[in-house]
């Protein structure tokens, strides 16, 4: 099978365990680029959060981004896809989240991520500490986030709750199993929710369908939970060395950590053939 597009998660797979891009990733990522193929992102994050390493990975013009709710173009800086939650599901996973424990709330509305100071600062109680900075640095701070979630009028294509309490996390879950929107754990007690059968698997094929390549002609790689639909959708599915055991089992094949040299494996051994 000759690949054409190979998609990245971001954190635990094309970071390393400082938050950094490997110089070995960037320079397959050109090697790649210069053989016509298409590397692109695939995260969780918001498209703000991703364009912050645009400079660092000038071979990667598209990013999969909030976990597949949107397809955004780097380059021209633009969404050209996005789907967003229902707002009376939105609103029955927050009051739902309010009761089962102490979180912080991250809310994704266009490019960005809106926040609260307040709730920043107990990113080390909910598991999240790693993030605080990247928090203060891209998120648009206000009074309330659970106001901007809840407006009528916003377009929410993605909730992150991030519990102090691992058990809230899994009581949360559990209640919300039959809403119409897709869930999956993150990081140590998180929650990701995005609009119902929409996620990373969701995501790689919509940008394949946009490049015109049949979605038996990519590979995705990653680590996490949220990365399992798109390791099963895609052509390939690479699990890093440092990946869960759930997405090593979802995997067809597994290269080196995300410290390493994995992202520049799975670019030489797959998508170049070398």
């Amino acid at each position: 099978m000759a690949y054409e597009l190979i998609a990245f998660d971001m954190d635990g797979t094309l970071l390393d365990s400082r938050k950094e891009v490997l110089p070995s990733s960037v320079d397959a990522i050109a090697r790649a680029a210069a053989a016509g193929k298409t590397v692109a992102i695939s995260s969780g994050r918001c498209p703000k959060m991703i364009s912050m390493y645009r400079q660092k990975l000038p071979g990667v013009r598209y990013a999969i981004c909030c976990s597949g709710a949107i397809v955004y173009d780097l380059e021209q800086g633009r969404i050209l896809t996005e789907r967003a939650i229902p707002t009376d599901v939105v609103a029955r996973s927050i009051r739902t989240a309010d009761e089962e424990g102490t979180y912080i709330l991250e809310v994704t509305a266009g490019e960005g991520i809106y926040m609260e100071k307040r709730e920043i600062d107990m990113a080390p109680e909910c598991g999240v500490a790693v993030y605080q900075q990247l928090y203060m640095d891209t998120s648009e701070l206000v009074e309330d986030a659970h106001a901007v979630a809840l407006d009528p009028a916003a377009r929410v294509p993605k909730l992150n709750f991030h519990f102090a309490d691992p058990a809230a996390r899994d009581r949360t879950h559990a209640r919300l199993a039959d809403a119409d929107v897709t869930i999956a754990d993150c990081e140590i007690s998180s929650l990701e929710f995005t609009c119902a059968g929409v996620d990373k698997g969701t995501g790689i094929a919509e940008l394949a369908g946009i490049l015109g390549i049949d979605v038996s002609q990519t590979i995705a790689v990653g680590d996490a939970m949220n990365d399992l639909a798109m390791l099963r959708a895609a052509g390939l599915g690479a699990a890093m060395g440092n990946a869960i055991p759930e997405a090593v089992a979802a995997a067809d094949v597994q290269v080196a950590d995300n410290d390493h040299g994995g992202c520049a494996e799975a670019i030489d051994r797959f998508l170049l053939g070398e």
